[in-house]
């Protein structure tokens, strides 16, 4: 394994652990129970065909937010990195 992929795999783990951790929330909770309350409601307010637009258009929005989140992340860790070493903490 590289540098790079073992540089990868770390950023990876500490991006899932994170996610973990936040799961395990109240504030994650809240926003599940909210979202399966729109599961529900799109089931008894939408067509079959209706339904399933919206769960195409909620899938695509949901990979969106993953992807910008995840960059997010790496960015805002290469940052902290950038910033300890012009502090002096990081050689």
């Amino acid at each position: 394994m590289t540098n790079q992929q073992q540089y990868e795999f770390f950023i990876d783990q500490l991006f899932e652990n994170a996610v973990k951790a936040f799961r395990e929330t109240e504030q994650s909770c809240l926003l599940q129970e909210k979202l399966d309350r729109m599961n529900r409601d799109c089931d008894y307010m939408l067509r079959a065909d209706e339904k399933e637009f919206a769960t195409e258009c909620f899938d695509l929005l949901t990979d969106v937010y993953g992807q910008q989140e995840c960059f997010v992340y790496r960015k805002a860790f290469r940052d902290c990195v950038a910033l300890l070493k012009c502090l002096g903490v990081l050689a």
